[in-house]
């Protein structure tokens, strides 16, 4: 297959997406407080769906086609499609695959595929290498298909899950606006190969460091059972948990009210080991900015 262009205006005759229409017709919506700090513009702000399990959606084009898939920063192949719609988008097979778990354990089977295009806020990428997988494998919940950090490698992403919009920009932030109490400004942990385009950070669980994967794409929080006394452990109907954890990020504390307890420590290679997973159910009360162009993390109380 050929390199993949990217194309960073619409072109003509391009599909006019819903996300362009209150921009192109005048109906925008009022600008949220956190836009001027964080120093976006009208256009560079998009709606947003947010699934009854807190996960985010947003609107892509494929091949000219609009179409919600979850916005999923642990999607870490950049972009994927899910048998809901497989039998609707013309695609290429180019093989087989199967789906493991972190824990390297089977999931099910993947085919392989091109696409002719995808266009992500503006960015048209052709062709596009993905999957589709049975939806079923990942989800209770029947969904098209997963968007991951890949296509958005030097840009700012802010994630406002309760008023439902995402700030996209290429423009670099002047953090001096936000040196105050109200936010964390933390550096991304470097990880590599598979799992470059993946958010971790380094924090903090009852005083001790750890490093936190944050997973927009997951509807529920877990810790590893190793940062817990056995006694704040309990069994559930279909797993363990623990509830009111004190963690912090940078010098923002807060409580986790409820974790799955299970095994973490993912494959990287950091100075502590990986062993919280926040989940929207989480993520979702925070303003959450994944700056790409200088690598930090903004966490805010939304």
């Amino acid at each position: 297959m050929g390199k993949m262009v990217v194309i960073k205006k619409p072109m003509v005759g391009m599909t006019v997406f819903s996300f362009l229409v209150p921009l192109l017709f005048g109906l925008e919506r009022s600008r949220p407080d956190w836009a001027e700090k964080l120093d976006y513009q009208q256009d560079e702000l998009y709606p947003i769906r947010v699934q009854i399990n807190s996960i985010p959606l947003v609107e892509v084009g494929v091949n000219g086609t609009p179409l919600w898939v979850k916005f999923d920063t642990g999607c870490s192949t950049g972009f994927s499609l899910t048998s809901a719609v497989e039998e609707k988008i013309e695609h290429k097979v180019t093989g087989k695959s199967t789906e493991r778990n972190p824990d390297g354990s089977y999931r099910g089977k993947t085919t392989l595929a091109t696409i002719a295009s995808l266009e992500v806020f503006g960015d048209r990428h052709a062709p596009v290498e993905t999957s589709f997988t049975d939806w079923r494998i990942f989800s209770t919940l029947k969904f098209n298909g997963l968007l991951g950090l890949k296509y958005f490698k030097d840009k700012r992403v802010t994630i406002d899950y309760k008023e439902k919009r995402i700030g996209i920009t290429e423009r670099p932030l002047l953090y001096r606006a936000i040196s105050d109490n109200s936010a964390a400004v933390v550096p991304l942990l470097e990880a590599s190969g598979s799992q470059a385009d993946l958010i971790y950070v380094l924090g903090r669980v009852k005083g001790q460091p750890t490093a936190i994967y944050l997973d927009t794409g997951s509807s529920a929080s877990f810790i590893d059972p190793s940062m817990l006394d056995t006694s704040e452990i309990r069994k559930g109907k279909r797993h363990l948990f623990t509830e009111n954890v004190e963690m912090s990020i940078g010098d923002f504390p807060f409580f986790v009210k409820r974790f799955r307890v299970q095994q973490q420590r993912r494959g990287v290679n950091f100075a502590y080991p990986q062993t919280v997973k926040l989940g929207s159910d989480v993520i979702r009360d925070f303003l959450i900015t994944i700056d790409k162009i200088t690598n930090r993390l903004i966490l805010q109380k939304n």
